[in-house]
């Protein structure tokens, strides 16, 4: 808070009244800065949507050359000078001298904020449709390798899918195959057991192929007591990172593989809980080639961490814009229901 002007007296005395004096006054300084951020950041927001004429692609322009702002104003020996060189070419009546001193000092908190501010003043069809058109023979048809277990996995998560019609073939690349060249909607894969884990084999296919997750379910192994396996619909990845959620009322998690040193891991976390999402699980994976960023990285670069996280009455929105912004390399795995264990068919 050191580049506000806070009137903090300096903190004299040892006894107990004067620390609480001091402490509730610093309280209320506390409560003033917080209010005129979030005034700045709210008149920013209005700026940035005017000068875009309610565009989100012009939006999110603006908003990666704030992000750029920061790089750029190292060397500058005025940073306001730089943020307004920066973005001169595309925001005309931005207040540059109100971007030039927020920007400064925008923490992921701030831009969070202000992402979501943009999201509550976006105009009602301002977002994109998601769904890409389907030919009706390929509507609702499901791909997956035929077997005793996978037909056990396609009766439960034909359930998610309307008119469901199963198509079979004779490998998982098959099965991609089909749904990426649109011959199918879905394809069903094995993500995981309790015996190995992660199956990363089908994580290379999943982003080899670009698809995402949209429902998953887990079956036991009669044979085995105990064991149980994963088994994922899978669908073509839409251009925009979220599909619309099939239910709002029900559980939903996101998966996302974080391929990026920065931001970090702990960025991400951070970020993930002001838009009220909650860690489930963090697996380490190997490094494979269909992760194209990291074909070139050393062997002292951070592995690929795939993070699982509950987004049940989450902000996607803005969670979504942060990730389109600020995890662009990041890979979305998925957006999914967890089909509940004891439905039968």
């Amino acid at each position: 808070m050191a580049y506000l002007n806070t009137d903090i007296p300096e903190l004299i005395g040892s006894d107990t009244a004067t620390c609480l004096a001091n402490l509730d006054l610093l309280g209320v300084r506390g409560n003033r800065v917080t209010e005129s951020m979030l005034a700045m950041l709210s008149e920013l927001a209005d700026a940035i949507l005017r000068d875009a004429g309610g565009d989100p692609d012009t939006v999110d322009s603006i908003l990666l050359s704030l992000q750029g702002t920061a790089d750029e104003a190292y060397g500058a020996s005025n940073r306001s000078d730089a943020v307004s060189a920066c973005i001169q070419e595309q925001v005309a009546e931005v207040n540059r001298d109100l971007i030039g001193r927020i920007s400064v000092h925008m923490g992921v908190s701030m831009r969070l904020i202000l992402y979501r501010l943009l999201s509550e003043r976006m105009p009602p069809n301002a977002e994109p449709p998601f769904a890409e058109p389907l030919t009706d023979a390929a509507r609702g048809r499901i791909a997956y390798m035929a077997g005793a277990f996978a037909n056990k996995a396609y009766l439960r998560l034909a359930s998610y899918v309307p008119r469901a019609r199963s198509a079979t073939f004779h490998s998982f690349v098959d099965t991609c195959e089909e749904v990426r060249g649109g011959l199918c909607e879905y394809g069903i894969l094995p993500l995981e057991n309790t015996q190995s884990g992660k199956l990363t084999a089908f994580s290379r296919l999943i982003i080899r192929y670009g698809l995402c997750i949209v429902a998953v379910c887990d079956l036991e192994n009669g044979a085995a007591p105990g064991q149980s396996t994963r088994f994922a619909l899978v669908k073509k990845a839409p251009d925009r990172l979220f599909p619309a959620p099939k239910d709002n009322a029900a559980p939903l998690y996101v998966e996302l593989l974080h391929t990026m040193d920065t931001p970090s891991l702990a960025e991400l976390l951070t970020a993930a809980s002001f838009c009220g999402l909650t860690l489930c699980r963090a697996d380490t994976l190997p490094r494979f080639e269909e992760l194209t960023l990291l074909s070139d990285e050393t062997d002292d670069a951070p592995l690929p961490v795939c993070c699982v996280l509950d987004a049940t009455n989450a902000d996607l929105v803005t969670f979504r814009r942060y990730l389109e912004l600020e995890l662009s390399e990041d890979i979305l795995m998925g957006l999914y229901t967890a089909l509940p264990e004891h439905e039968n068919h």
